[in-house]
């Protein structure tokens, strides 16, 4: 199709769209074979270079030489999620496809819902903290006033009080003992406590009370125990015994905490979520603060260094053109790395996915990016995993792999996770590279100590051995409980 057929199919098609086009929810653009562009319509593609500049001299484009050259084999490229302040306010996705009547490239942009909804999330999780926070308010508010209520039973002779000899045997009981235990006065006086209790097999008052040392009768104690109402519920006590010189016996003064022990656990749960969110608010906003600085300093690095190559001409050193060449492709590393460590933060694979399909993706990356096999072999078990043992076995895969990817040079490279029946996780990463000796680690690599460093903070053992020219072997063994 020539430029002529081009320019009036063109017109036919921005009519068409004329309404998403002012609105700026879409936007298209011509490349042409040579990737130059041709045509634009749209604000959401203001930013692209002038009529018959190159594409590649936007930096959103930047290092993404293999996946356009793909495009010519009718591939496709989506780039989701982008902002280009302060030109556009509006996030948008962009698809690039290969159109093969004109051998040329077609760029679409749409408004990114995606983006939005995530921004809508956000303000919805701070909601749901304030809710949380409201609640524990309320958590908080319920235990005073369960303690003000303690007080009044206290205060009413509802609380369950014990007279005992210095044998421990119940000498006088109160009417809330008997409801209690579903027992008559006459069948409880004369009783050790701990079988009227049930303290089996440990007796608990003996073991506390039962002395004759004069100077322990000015003492008191308090604990806690676990009992049997009449009806075989379960409860706690919080017990407070002191001795009463003057009748030489001990009294004890009792009260039902296992509404507020629920209360405590209730309250732990929630904090717990809290932290959770307050976790996952800060891997966002790390994200974010990462696009936009990291980012977009790489982005805006690369033009530089192509003036610089430019500039230089073809008479500059040899030396120059070595090193900027090398500058220039450790700024596409950083940024496919930059990336990725976005995309890992936001996608909250662990969460989603669960450990076992987040190392599997971890393996296949790395084989992918590398060429080396990797053989996974995981436990189905490794789903019961705590998330704080879950996330550290992830961080060292990938430390890892990475160590196995920059040092080793290995042909194959094995991930193994395994989990017994008392909960124990043990992850293996073996590989067949260079090895080392342990005794003497190269100096300047801080990976292996990374990796120590992450299993003791959850009091994992771990575990290094290495041969030169066989190979290494990384085992973290973490308790169950």
């Amino acid at each position: 199709m020539s430029a002529a057929d081009e320019s009036q199919e063109q017109p036919d098609l921005a009519s068409d769209l004329a309404p998403a086009l002012d609105l700026g929810l879409f936007a298209f653009a011509r490349i042409g074979p040579d990737l130059t562009v041709r045509a634009v319509q749209g604000r959401l593609l203001d930013w692209l270079p002038p009529i018959g500049a190159p594409l590649a001299d936007t930096p959103v484009f930047f290092g993404l030489d293999a996946q356009l050259a793909a495009l010519r084999d009718g591939a496709r490229l989506d780039l989701p999620g982008l902002r280009l302040p302060p030109k556009l306010e509006t996030p948008f996705d962009l698809t690039l496809v290969h159109e093969p009547r004109t051998g040329g490239l077609l760029l679409y942009a749409a408004a990114d819902a995606g983006v939005l909804e995530f921004e809508r999330q956000l303000a919805h999780e701070r909601r749901q903290s304030q809710i949380l926070a409201d609640q524990a308010a309320s958590a908080g508010r319920v235990l005073r006033e369960q303690a003000a209520l303690y007080r009044d039973i206290v205060e009413n002779d509802s609380d369950l009080v014990l007279r005992l000899g210095p044998d421990l045997r119940i000498s006088f009981v109160n009417t809330a003992v008997c409801r209690l235990l579903g027992l008559t006065e006459a069948l409880i006086l004369g009783r050790p406590v701990d079988d009227l209790l049930d303290s089996a097999p440990e007796e608990v008052w003996r073991a506390r009370f039962f002395t004759k040392s004069a100077s322990y009768f000015e003492q008191a104690a308090s604990f806690e125990q676990a009992a049997r109402r009449a009806d075989g519920e379960r409860i706690w006590i919080w017990w407070r015994v002191h001795w009463v010189s003057g009748g030489a016996e001990y009294q004890a003064i009792g009260r039902d905490i296992t509404d507020l022990l629920r209360l405590r656990a209730d309250a732990a749960a929630r904090a717990e979520e809290a932290r959770a969110n307050a976790v996952m608010r800060e891997r966002l906003r790390i994200a974010h603060a990462l696009h936009d600085t990291l980012v977009h300093s790489l982005v805006a690095l690369s033009p530089q260094i192509r003036l610089i190559r430019k500039t230089a001409g073809a008479d500059a050193p040899t030396r120059l053109k070595e090193e900027l060449a090398f500058a220039e492709q450790a700024v596409r590393d950083g940024l496919s790395r930059a990336r990725a460590a976005i995309a890992d933060l936001r996608s909250q694979t662990l969460e989603r996915e669960g450990l076992g399909a987040a190392l599997e993706g971890l393996a296949r990356r790395f084989g992918d990016r590398t060429g080396v096999h990797v053989l996974v072999d995981l436990d189905a078990r490794a789903a019961t995993l705590a998330p704080e043992v879950a996330d550290t076995f992830y961080r060292i895969a990938e430390e890892g792999l990475r160590n196995a990817e920059l040092h080793a040079q290995p042909t194959r490279v094995g991930v193994t996770l395994a989990v017994d029946e008392t909960g124990a996780a043990t992850l293996v990463i073996d590989d067949n590279g260079r090895g080392f000796d342990p005794d003497q680690p190269p100096s300047g690599h801080f990976g292996l100590i990374g990796i120590r460093e992450r299993a003791e903070m959850i009091g994992a053992r771990f575990n290094l051995a290495s041969t030169p020219g066989v190979g290494t072997r990384i085992v973290v063994v973490a308790q169950g409980g």
